[in-house]
């Protein structure tokens, strides 16, 4: 297995078979009742559901990864080898996960493939899907009633991945083409951060509204609108997955600007 040190991009296959374990220790544990629990965060879904989203996505990715023309697929086309069983889910997830790692590794983090996303090489699924597993497991321990926790450098690069893609995503939810403005600023200032650190490696987020979208970065700032708390409370709030109101986090400053934010800024 590669090091971090020896190539940084492949850090994400490293901390998505993390995470995907994480999911598939939660699983394991799960009794019959638990599988039907309906998901508030994802309407519609129940655990079992989420599960088997998470295990497909994996699948896809890799699929999309070992495209030898590096062309999009459809996960319609694939053997997914659903589990016959609820207690199958949790070595299903594990799989899926180790199977899209392997592949990213075996083709090269360069490789160019097809994403929706602005990176075009295999390296963004698995940071892709190392956060799509993460967010996921948080919805289903949230139906469970259980706190999500995050390893902060996992919470900090998902906050960073999610301003990165959400321009993109307007092509299949376009409310996010809202999200302009002339100057207006949201701040996200993680309270469990390091304040000696590097400006750009800080775990505070500048997003700044323009007339054609949003930029961000990483910077101490004071914005006209701000979010407080850990980090990993902030990566569940751009998530969507806490509101402005959450007691884990402060809301402050306008919160019309916030509610702005959080009403455009999902997929």
């Amino acid at each position: 297995m590669m090091s971090e040190t020896a190539n940084p991009h492949l850090v994400h296959t490293d901390r998505l078979t993390a995470e995907a374990e994480r999911a598939a220790a939660l699983l394991d544990s799960l009794g019959t009742d638990d599988w039907g629990r309906p998901v508030p965060s994802c309407p519609g879904w129940t655990v079992r559901k989420v599960a088997r989203h998470i295990g497909t996505a994996h699948r896809w990715a890799a699929a999309i990864v070992r495209s030898p023309d590096g062309e999009a697929v459809n996960p319609r086309s694939l053997d997914l080898g659903f589990p016959d069983s609820y207690g199958g889910y949790g070595a299903w997830i594990r799989e899926g996960a180790e199977d899209l790692a392997r592949a990213v590794r075996d083709a090269g983090p360069d490789k160019p493939v097809w994403s929706w996303g602005p990176d075009k090489h295999a390296r963004f699924w698995a940071r892709r899907m190392l956060h799509e597993t993460a967010v996921h497991r948080a919805d289903m321990e949230l139906a469970l009633g259980r706190a999500p926790e995050y390893d902060p450098a996992v919470a900090a690069d998902g906050i960073d991945e999610f301003l990165t893609i959400l321009p993109a995503a307007g092509a299949f939810a376009p409310k996010i083409r809202t999200l302009t403005g002339d100057g207006e600023t949201v701040h996200l200032h993680a309270t469990d951060g390091d304040p000696a650190a590097a400006a750009e490696e800080r775990a505070e987020w500048l997003i700044t509204l323009e007339p054609n979208g949003f930029r961000w970065r990483r910077a101490h700032a004071k914005g006209a609108a701000a979010v407080r708390g850990p980090v990993g409370e902030l990566y569940l709030f751009v998530w969507g997955r806490r509101a402005p109101g959450a007691r884990q986090i402060e809301a402050l400053g306008d919160h019309t600007l916030l509610d702005h934010w959080v009403t455009n800024a999902s997929f």
